[in-house]
Order: structure tokens, then sequence, then C-alpha cells
């Protein structure tokens, strides 16, 4: 029913956009900045381009998942049993689960790395994907792209073939972040295969960032493009690729302002080093013309 009214809403618009700009041709007026674009298919006017960017902006950070803080009940149980037996497999993964869902990514990577190379005693193949797919799923959100990829290359095909499917789209990401195309594309047409074009357009914008690292974007857009049967479906798919792209950038201006706040703790910590040495040497020399004066006395 949304759907529905969505597109009756959209038609509506472009009903009365038309009109409007029949009117303004009739009378000889010249169509204004924000039609023209319109009568241009796939191109953002500045303004409009900006818009969108601060609502992209908003809406991620609205929807960026954050730490609950503190340990939750669940957490604490398996911490006290961890804290009896700190070999306890079990507990060790049952705790990584309980961060995993607080998304306490941090903590999550540290509790499960303890049993990342006693994963095989688990009894079960369900327990052991589980087991390497939230090591992996913490691994990607704090971007250790190679610890990922560590996992990743750990983990057994599951028979279940939505747990497949979400494999090879991690397999997608986690290859794509480190730079290895034919794989993340090998991978990416696995996760897609047989899936409907509303599923495959989800799959590709969530490795948006990893498949753009490795000039892979263009190719698997042709690839969801094949799958698309309506016009409705093609339009869809331009402007995921749009919202990708504000989506992409945002995520830079992000990392960029970390990586310059790290430069500058860095630099920060850097001078007041060189500046605690030149005192020491100072206060040396200080100290031998003092013993020298007393020498000479």
């Amino acid at each position: 029913g949304c759907s529905r009214a969505a597109r009756r809403s959209g038609r509506k618009a472009g009903v009365i956009g038309e009109t409007m700009s029949e009117m303004r041709q009739r009378r000889g007026d010249r169509p204004t900045e924000t039609e023209e674009v319109a009568e241009r298919p796939g191109e953002w006017s500045p303004e409009q381009k900006q818009q969108v960017e601060e609502k992209l902006a908003s809406l991620m950070k609205s929807m960026k998942g954050n730490p609950k803080p503190g340990t939750s009940n669940e957490a604490k149980k398996f911490r006290d049993e961890l804290a009896e037996d700190p070999f306890n497999l079990q507990a060790i993964f049952g705790l990584g689960k309980a961060y995993a869902a607080d998304e306490q990514w941090e903590r999550c990577c540290n509790v499960m790395l303890r049993g990342f190379k006693r994963v095989g005693e688990l009894e079960s193949n369900e327990d052991r994907f589980e087991f390497l797919a939230t090591l992996a799923k913490a691994s990607m959100n704090l971007e250790k792209f190679r610890q990922a990829l560590a996992v990743v290359n750990d983990m057994t095909e599951p028979e279940d073939k939505d747990d497949l499917r979400g494999l090879n789209l991690m397999r997608t990401q986690v290859y794509c972040h480190n730079g290895d195309l034919q794989k993340g594309l090998k991978a990416f047409n696995a996760c897609i295969e047989g899936s409907s074009f509303q599923d495959a357009v989800k799959a590709w914008a969530a490795c948006s960032r990893g498949l753009k690292q490795v000039n892979g974007w263009g190719v698997t857009k042709n690839t969801i493009l094949k799958l698309a049967e309506t016009e409705e479906e093609k339009k869809q798919l331009e402007s995921i690729d749009k919202l990708c792209e504000f989506k992409d950038d945002v995520h830079k201006l992000q990392t960029t302002k970390t990586i310059s706040d790290l430069r500058l703790w860095l630099l920060t910590g850097f001078l007041v080093f060189l500046l605690v040495v030149l005192i020491s040497i100072l206060y040396w020399f200080e100290q031998r013309n003092l013993a020298r004066m007393e020498w000479r006395k």
C-alpha cells in the first residue's frame, strides 16, 4: 500500500511538474533551473545535491549503530564464567555474541580472538560458522580488513542458502577491501545468483565502498542492470547509485576527519617529546657549567 501510494505521489508530482513547464512555455517564459535539471534525467543541480547530501548525512548519523553503554546482564554472565575458567570456549563464544548484540565491536573482537584458532573444538558446524561470522563482522566494523580476511578464509560454506548468501556478501566486501577484484566479483556474482532485482540491488549497495575501491562498481552495476525488468527498476538503480555515491563521500569525510585528528595528536605528542628532550639538554648543560664553576673555585 505504501509503495503504491508513493508511486502515485511520484506520478502526480511528475504530472504537476510537466503542467507547470508547459504553461511557462506557452507564456514564453524561460524554464527554471530545477525544471531544466528535471528534463535531463540522471542530473542533479548543485542545490539538489547539497540537500540530498545533508539529508543523507543526517540519516546515516541516525542509523549509525552506537555501542550500548556498559555491560549487559548476558555479557556479565559469560564474563563471570570466563573469570572462573579463562579457557572455556563456550563462554568466549557467548561473551563475543553478547558484545556483538550490543555493537561493542572492539570488545567482541578482543574476546573472540582468544578462541579463533580453537573454533574447531565447537561441536556443530552451525556454531563454528556463527563464531567466525561474528568475528569477521566485528573485524569489518573496526575496518581491520586483513584480520577479516584471515577469518573468512577459515570459514566453510554452510548448507543453509541464506547463510551462504550472507557469507558471499561478506566475502565480496572483505576481498575488495583487501584489493582482490577477481575474488570480489566471483563472490558478488555467487551472492546475487538466483536473487530478485530488489535483493540483488540491496547487496550491491551494501558492497559499494569495497567495490569502488577496486574499480568494480561499474562492472557490477551492469550485472544488476540486466536484472532490471522495468523502467521503474532502472530508475531505482540510478537513484541507489547516486545515494551510494553520497554515502561513500560522507564516509570519506568522516574518515579524513578521524585521520586528521589522529595526526594532530601524533604531532602534538612529538612536539612535547622534542620539548622534553630540549629541556633535558639545557638542564644538562646548566649542571655541567655549574660543576665547572664550582671546580674553578
